[in-house]
């Protein structure tokens, strides 16, 4: 009898054990500040780590995502905090955001603030921390040996890759074969061509035939993608450029062929130093000056997904100055903080440029038109099929 007591005790113990750890685990769970990170490099995803880990806040997880997979159903209950680029399909999941504190905005330059996702009002859902951006680079050495100067617009743009021309086998080229800088040159072109807002009713259009399954693509692109197919039937464009891949510009790069290069700042990172020194980066020259215009520069901005005071104050941290210098450093992208010390030369002018430009920073067609990866992949080989035709 003693040993049947025994044995229920011991049974009992063990229940309120288990249901002990279940409770201390869910307050355990319900108080740890979850961060997803979705469609970032592991350069950009450390950066953030790292200065999350400095606060020594008590429970802090990470998790990460690509394009790819996507973000699971529901993961704004599942998350206290996304960082992830700013695009159309963060605007179309707003409802699942909670409001950013406006006060930790006021160190951003205006045109920077104006781009971020806007909650309804004033107020914003999005906080960015940090800008990409799709960039011309100049080969110093022909455009000094030439006696060229950097151009100033659109028309002097084609003077000066003309002048290539006649130096060098390869005037301009952009690794087209990747989906990613197919995007940013298309949207680049497109910028200048129509300015930030022709731009950006360009993008409506593509969103909405893209949306319907429509087998052409819109007219508003179409114009764009003539004049890119114009430059590379003068010549001034390489000819395969939308077969080429980052590997290729190296190499041609190492041959002392290439005039000038269009790729992301993030791309220009993996270049090797004794090649992209030679290269002075620049944003795409305007066609009409007198239009409002922005740069393509991504941002990756911090979402809230819950009203956790931890959350918020990891928000707060990664907006100051200090914090802002150091993800410039860890990530080599450009911070978006006006007084936070950039990286290097590169980075800081991202900054300017996007600060100084009207419209300030915008993204491109690869954030703003497809959410699933493999439908823009499919809109990649669409545009593709255009321009080789």
């Amino acid at each position: 009898m003693l040993k049947k007591k025994h044995f229920i005790f011991i049974a009992a113990g063990t229940v309120l054990l288990a249901a002990a750890i279940l409770i201390f685990a869910a307050a355990a769970n319900a108080n740890t500040v979850k961060v997803a990170f979705y469609g970032l490099d592991e350069r950009v995803q450390n950066a953030v780590k790292t200065q999350i880990d400095k606060m020594n806040l008590r429970r802090v997880r990470y998790y990460a995502f690509s394009a790819e997979e996507g973000l699971p159903k529901n993961y704004n209950k599942k998350y206290s905090i996304a960082v992830m680029k700013n695009s159309f399909f963060a605007k179309a999941d707003e409802s699942k955001f909670v409001p950013v504190k406006e006060e930790f905005f006021d160190s951003l330059p205006t045109s920077i603030r104006k781009a971020a996702l806007r909650a309804a009002g004033d107020g914003h859902y999005a906080l960015p921390i940090l800008l990409d951006h799709f960039e011309l680079s100049y080969f110093r050495i022909a455009k000094e040996k030439l006696g060229l100067n950097e151009p100033q617009n659109y028309g002097s743009l084609l003077r000066y890759l003309e002048a290539l021309k006649n130096d060098l086998e390869i005037p301009l080229i952009c690794a087209g074969g990747v989906d990613k800088d197919l995007f940013g040159f298309v949207s680049a072109m497109s910028e200048i061509l129509y300015g930030a807002e022709g731009y950006k009713k360009m993008l409506s259009v593509l969103r909405e035939a893209s949306g319907l399954n429509k087998a052409n693509l819109p007219e508003e692109l179409v114009r764009v993608l003539d004049e890119i197919k114009a430059m590379r039937q003068r010549g001034l464009l390489y000819k395969n450029w939308t077969k080429a891949t980052p590997r290729d510009i190296r190499y041609f790069m190492q041959e002392g062929n290439v005039g000038a290069a269009a790729m992301y700042l993030s791309d220009r990172r993996n270049v090797e130093y004794n090649l992209i020194k030679y290269y002075n980066s620049s944003f795409f020259p305007r066609y009409d000056n007198s239009v409002e215009h922005g740069i393509i520069a991504p941002q990756v901005s911090a979402f809230l997904l819950s009203g956790k005071k931890e959350a918020s104050l990891i928000l707060g941290q990664l907006a100051s100055a200090d914090v802002q210098a150091e993800l410039s450093n860890l990530s080599l992208l450009a911070p978006v903080a006006s007084r936070a010390e950039a990286v290097d030369r590169q980075a800081d002018d991202v900054r300017f440029w996007a600060a100084s430009s009207a419209a300030g920073a915008l993204n491109g067609i690869e954030e703003e038109c497809e959410s699933a990866a493999a439908r823009r992949h499919l809109l990649a080989q669409k545009i593709r099929a255009y321009l080789e035709n």
